[in-house]
């Protein structure tokens, strides 16, 4: 060492073990890490080949038929059928109203028809006495006639009669709530001690299956849509199953807030897996387009994105790809690859960018 007060500097600082480190010259060390074996991989190039052009959308089921069912009646609800969910038929009852009154008022016009019949049965007997009388010359004209208007003055009241006879039966008939159509109750707004009005909302029937789905197009693939396309969908509510619908009502007319088309399409529903009101996922298929395809086997996931690898130059390359449209065993890949590139089939959990490969 030429400077001895630097070698006084590495004895006190406890370097003498390392004086080499205090050298002037410092020789070469070498390498001393010897670099990692190659891999042997398989691979399969990305290829271009037809697949199918889907337009991703967002949609709502809805009911294929709702209706908020009210009493059309007045009274006290003094029995409820049925409960949030049950299945039921057509007429089946939903609620029952306190009808005494109703009953009284039909036994009344009962009453009613009853004794307009009787007094039309004597005016029609009087009504045959004067034709004859009219026929024999026994009665004027004037007196015939007064007597005539007795009758169908009777044979009136008998209609008026019998029309409320049928009012009190409606009247009666609609204490007792009714299903228009077999479905689902999707609420019961009533409860026993409740008093309804005509209007009063007594519970809402929903019908499942069919269900409709809500769809909203973009105006510039407008075109694209035609009715009998079939859409596919998913539902976070039913996780790791697609269901799927055909396209059957278009709205007449473009939204000019949003700038879209409301497109309906027919679910089958017969499992009832899926509810009015859920929010879906769609695809609904255009046609074809030519697409770059990767096997699925290349394809995994790094965070919340999906990678494969590609072999260039002798190493591993990591590309984040955006995944498409699945069809058999390929999945287009939108970007992240050229086509003939190779990629690796079914890469381990151990393999990392930049490593080399056989």
């Amino acid at each position: 060492m030429k400077n001895p007060a630097a070698l006084v500097l590495c004895i006190t600082l406890g370097l003498i073990p390392a004086l080499d480190g205090c050298r002037g010259n410092k020789e070469p060390a070498g390498d001393s890490k010897k670099e990692a074996p190659r891999i042997a991989v398989d691979t399969a190039p990305v290829i271009e080949r037809p697949m199918p052009d889907i337009l991703p959308l967002t949609g709502t089921l809805q009911a294929e038929l709702r209706s908020e069912l009210t009493a059309n009646a007045s009274g006290r609800v003094v029995k409820t059928f049925v409960e949030r969910g049950q299945k039921i038929s057509l007429n089946a009852p939903l609620a029952q109203l306190d009808i005494r009154t109703a009953k009284v008022g039909l036994q009344q016009a009962n009453a009613s028809v009853a004794q307009v019949k009787t007094q039309l049965d004597s005016a029609d007997a009087e009504c045959a006495r004067y034709d004859a009388l009219l026929a024999r010359g026994a009665i004027t004209r004037q007196e015939y006639d007064k007597q005539s208007a007795e009758c169908k003055q009777q044979r009136a009241a008998l209609v008026v009669s019998q029309a409320k006879v049928a009012e009190a039966a409606i009247t009666v008939g609609d204490g007792t709530i009714r299903a228009p159509f077999a479905g689902v109750v999707a609420e019961r707004s009533v409860s026993v001690g409740d008093y309804v009005q005509p209007s009063s909302k007594v519970a809402t029937l929903v019908v499942g299956d069919p269900l409709r789905l809500n769809l909203t197009v973009p105006e510039p693939r407008i075109a694209m849509v035609k009715e009998g396309q079939i859409v596919t969908f998913s539902a976070a509510a039913v996780p790791g199953k697609t269901f799927t619908g055909a396209v059957r009502y278009r709205s007449g007319e473009v939204r000019q807030t949003t700038r879209d088309l409301i497109v309906e399409a027919v679910v089958p529903n017969p499992d009832g897996e899926l509810l009015p009101g859920m929010f879906v996922n769609v695809s609904l298929r255009l046609g074809e387009k030519p697409a770059l395809v990767v096997p699925k086997s290349a394809v995994f996931a790094t965070g919340n994105e999906k990678s494969v690898f590609v072999v260039k130059d002798g190493r591993l390359g990591l590309r984040i790809i955006k995944v498409g449209v699945e069809q058999g065993d390929v999945v287009e890949a939108e970007n992240g690859v050229a086509k003939d590139e190779p990629v690796v089939l079914h890469p381990a959990d151990t393999m990392s960018d930049g490593d080399r490969v056989k």
